[in-house]
């Protein structure tokens, strides 16, 4: 499993209102999911501090071939992603990054 130079998916989203009890519970049906999919290295779903319904996941992602197949599943309607879907109300922000090598370590 490659992690150096991993794509980085970043996606910010707002969840229903009707849907916040649901979410975590959907989110890890999501994970076990993205596993079969070819070069999925890992998630991390992370949770807002406080009462807002803005949730953010980070994917990484062996190339970013790999990663626009999964995220063109999700937009198909992939039937593996159908909860999901309808719990997200809207997404904010979606996109992939790859770590600056040219910085060095802070």
């Amino acid at each position: 499993m490659k992690t150096q130079n991993a794509i980085v998916e970043i996606a910010i989203f707002t969840v229903k209102s009707e849907s916040i009890n649901e979410v975590d519970e959907i989110r890890k049906k999501v994970k076990v999911s993205l596993k079969s999919f070819k070069g999925f290295i890992s998630i991390k779903t992370l949770l807002p501090v406080n009462s807002s319904r803005i949730f953010a996941d980070v994917a990484l992602w062996e190339t970013l071939k790999d990663a626009h197949a999964a995220a063109k599943a999700f937009e198909e309607g992939d039937e593996r992603f159908l909860p999901y879907m309808h719990c997200i109300e809207d997404i904010k922000f979606m996109g992939h990054f790859i770590e600056n090598t040219n910085e060095g370590n802070l």
